[in-house]
Order: C-alpha cells, then sequence, then structure tokens
C-alpha cells in the first residue's frame, strides 16, 4: 500500500482505506456539492418561473401590437373609404342634377307649348 493511504476505521466502525481527515474532507465536499445542487435546482426553476411570466407578457404584447396595427389599418382604410364613398355621392348629386335640368328644360318646353296651345286655342275660338 501507498504511505499516504491507510486502512483506517472511522467514527461509525466502517472500513476505510484513506485518512479520517481526507475523508471528513470529501464527506463535507460531497454535503456542499448537494446543497449546491440543490441552490442550482431552485435557481433553475425560478428563472423557469420568470421567463413563463416574460414569455406570458411578451405574447401579450405582440397580440396588442397586433391589434393596435389593425385598428391603425382600419382607421386608415376608413378615410379611403369615406373618400370613395364622397366620390360617389358627389357624382350621384351631378347625375340627379343632370335630371333635374333636364326635366325643368322639358317642364319649360311643355308649359310654352301649352302655352302656345292656349294662344291657338283663343285664336281659333274668338276667330270663329
Amino acid at each position: 500500500m501507498d504511505d499516504d493511504k491507510i486502512v483506517m476505521f472511522d467514527e461509525e466502525g466502517q472500513l476505510r482505506i484513506y485518512d479520517p481527515i481526507k475523508f471528513t474532507e470529501s464527506a463535507d465536499l460531497l454535503a456542499a456539492a448537494q446543497q449546491f445542487n440543490e441552490k442550482l435546482q431552485q435557481f433553475k426553476d425560478m428563472i423557469q418561473n420568470h421567463m413563463s411570466v416574460v414569455q406570458a407578457q411578451g405574447q401579450k404584447i405582440e397580440n396588442e401590437k397586433l391589434r393596435a396595427i389593425g385598428m391603425r389599418n382600419k382607421v386608415e382604410g376608413e378615410a379611403e373609404v369615406r373618400k370613395r364613398k364622397q366620390r360617389e355621392l358627389q357624382q350621384m348629386i351631378k347625375e340627379k342634377q343632370t335630371e333635374f335640368d333636364r326635366y325643368m328644360a322639358e317642364y319649360n318646353s311643355l308649359v310654352k307649348v301649352e302655352a302656345e296651345q292656349k294662344a291657338l286655342i283663343d285664336k281659333l275660338s274668338f276667330n270663329n
């Protein structure tokens, strides 16, 4: 056997090949490593929890951004729809005005014809 390794019994009566000081240090190191792993796992769980919250908030933000973009597009489209509707109504007004002018000209013409016919009837009635 090596000089630094000795067969010994520890406090619990277990047979050990190395000295009790190194065994105690190894056991302490093992306990510290386990504790570190537990804390690391807790940290990992905490980070995952925070990441899920951040992702949920990010998704809400994205949804709101999309909704805002949709509303902006709708508003911009509404302005275009109003302009188009205004042009259509103006065109309809022009058509109705033209139709009205035509009917007024026809009415005036008929009034004139009626007056001429009445004059002719009166003239023919008085000549007899």
